[in-house]
C-alpha cells in the first residue's frame, strides 16, 4: 500500500510539474472581419509570464506564412495594434490565420479581410503625417505625398506656397492615435481643398 501511495505521489508531482511547465496561451482579434483601412488589433492571453517573447505569424489566404513577429510578453494580457492599416498594396482579400507560439504552446484564430471601397492611406503615411504634424514637413510636402499617391485630388498646380490650416494638425494627431480612420482624415483634407480653404 505504501508503494502505491509513493507512486501516486510521484505521479501527482510529475503531472503538477508538467502543468506548470507550459503556459497556456491564446490569441484573439478585436474583430472577425476587417476592411482595407482598418488596423489589426489582437490580444495575447497567457496563464504565466515567462522571460521569452511570443511569436506571431500571419498566414494569408494562399497559405503563405509571414516572417516571425516577436511580441514581448510582460503581462498576462497583452494587446497590440498594428502600426499600419490593412492596405491592398500588401494584403489581398480573403481569410487569414493569426498564429501564436509561446512557451511551447500554439494557438490560432481566423479573420477575414474585404474591400469596402474605403480610401486608404499608403504604407509609410504614419511617418509622413507624423513629421508634418510635428512641423518637420511642409504643407506642400504632405499634399504632394497625397496627390502623387492619387489619394486626394488638387485642382490646378500645387505650389510651395500652399497652406493647410494649423488646426488640421489636430486631425493628424487623432489619425496617428487611431481615433479616426484613414477615410475620415482624407475626407477632411479633400473637403478643405474643395472648399478652397487649402489653396
Amino acid at each position: 500500500m505504501q508503494l502505491v501511495l509513493k507512486y501516486a505521489a510521484i505521479f501527482g508531482i510529475f503531472l503538477l510539474s508538467f502543468q506548470i511547465a507550459f503556459a497556456e496561451s491564446t490569441v484573439s482579434t478585436d474583430k472577425q472581419s476587417y476592411v482595407y483601412g482598418d488596423y489589426l488589433t489582437f490580444t495575447i492571453t497567457v496563464s504565466k509570464v515567462t522571460k521569452d517573447a511570443a511569436t506571431i505569424y500571419i498566414v494569408g489566404p494562399d497559405g503563405v506564412k509571414s516572417s516571425p513577429i516577436p511580441v514581448q510578453i510582460k503581462n498576462a494580457v497583452t494587446t497590440i495594434t498594428a502600426p499600419n492599416s490593412f492596405s491592398s498594396e500588401i494584403f489581398s482579400e480573403g481569410e487569414y490565420q493569426l498564429e501564436l507560439e509561446y512557451d511551447g504552446e500554439k494557438s490560432k484564430t481566423a479573420f477575414t479581410l474585404t474591400d469596402s471601397g474605403n480610401m486608404v492611406l499608403p504604407i509609410g503615411s504614419n511617418v509622413v503625417i507624423s513629421q508634418w504634424s510635428s512641423g518637420g514637413l511642409s504643407d506642400y510636402s504632405l499634399l504632394k505625398f497625397l496627390t502623387d499617391g492619387k489619394i486626394i485630388t488638387f485642382p490646378g498646380t500645387l505650389s510651395n506656397a500652399v497652406e493647410i490650416p494649423e488646426w488640421y494638425r489636430g486631425n493628424a494627431q487623432w489619425w496617428l492615435d487611431k481615433k479616426i480612420a484613414d477615410v475620415e482624415f482624407l475626407n477632411g483634407m479633400q473637403y478643405l481643398i474643395d472648399q478652397k480653404i487649402v489653396s
